[in-house]
């Protein structure tokens, strides 16, 4: 019997993800906040974040929004703002957001994130502030990714006590951790890793749209610097998204390339003997090795 190929074990593992979180969608909220932190567990597990990862949910237009999707904002704030503000919080301030359009102030994040048409200063050019003439701004502009329905609210929660099943995991990362964000996205997939920048937004466009719309199992994003002026980001960060379908794909890929020597943080080759951590896997698998302890 043939092998299946990592085209198909990736289709496969996808396919299997998306049935079974349509199960988990009819299950109580308490049960899926009990899935939603078994994810950030293992995201904290491989990354070590130094900050919450996010659920972010599209509500379509003729949804139907249920009770515990979030509460307004207390004011008006751009999305990247309201990221960062749930990202940094504790406990005993982490609060679940429902944000509609009129709760939002940058124009650019409600033309992204499907509540409206793109702004038309942004589609017919807006020259001389990032670009040199107005073709270069719509040139770049094209480019931004965009959710690709339209959306009537979105809820934004840490993704550890969110009672809704996500439609996008947004994160923080650093450098040297998106060595492990791609260890992951790529272990399946091969190829070229690609990481897109149109100018002006990173954190709704590049980290929270791009992985509506990509065949990469995550993104990896540069943050604009409206997210880094008003949005919180540091210098030293940058956005990553993983759609909730290529989760388990993703942490498989993770999983995998941990068993084979490449963990984060790496084990740094000091002054010491030399030696080698890279090797093929040997047959044990993550769990066994190093197991999650969800149940515990």
């Amino acid at each position: 019997m043939t092998s299946p190929t990592a085209a198909q074990i990736l289709e496969d593992t996808i396919a299997r993800t998306t049935a079974s979180l349509e199960e988990e969608r009819k299950k109580s909220p308490e049960e899926i906040v009990k899935a939603n932190r078994a994810r950030a567990r293992k995201i904290e597990r491989h990354l070590k974040l130094p900050t919450l990862p996010v659920g972010v949910r599209f509500w379509r237009e003729g949804e139907i929004i249920p009770d515990n999707a979030g509460a307004p904002p207390r004011r008006k704030y751009t999305y990247c703002q309201i990221l960062s503000m749930i990202r940094f919080n504790a406990e005993e301030d982490r609060d679940i957001t429902l944000i509609k359009q009129d709760d939002l102030t940058c124009h650019l994040a409600m033309g992204i994130l499907g509540y409206e048409d793109m702004p038309s200063n942004v589609t017919e050019g807006n020259s001389g502030i990032h670009f040199y003439d107005k073709d270069l701004c719509i040139s770049a502009m094209e480019t931004i990714p965009k959710i690709p329905f339209r959306v009537k609210a979105i809820t934004v929660g840490a993704l550890e006590n969110l009672p809704i099943v996500p439609d996008v995991i947004v994160m923080a990362v650093t450098p040297g951790r998106t060595n492990k964000v791609m260890d992951g996205a790529m272990w399946y997939k091969g190829g070229r890793f690609v990481v897109q920048y149109g100018n002006g937004c990173g954190a709704c466009g590049n980290a929270t749209a791009e992985p509506m719309i990509s065949d990469q199992v995550a993104t990896i994003a540069f943050m604009c610097h409206g997210a880094r002026r008003w949005g919180g980001f540091e210098d030293t960060e940058l956005g990553c998204g993983v759609r909730i379908d290529r989760f388990d794909a993703w942490v498989a890929g993770m999983e995998a390339t941990w068993l084979t020597g490449h963990s984060y943080p790496p084990a740094h080759q000091l002054p010491s003997d030399i030696r080698e951590t890279h090797h093929v896997q040997r047959g044990t698998t993550y769990e066994e090795a190093y197991p999650y302890c969800l149940d515990s």
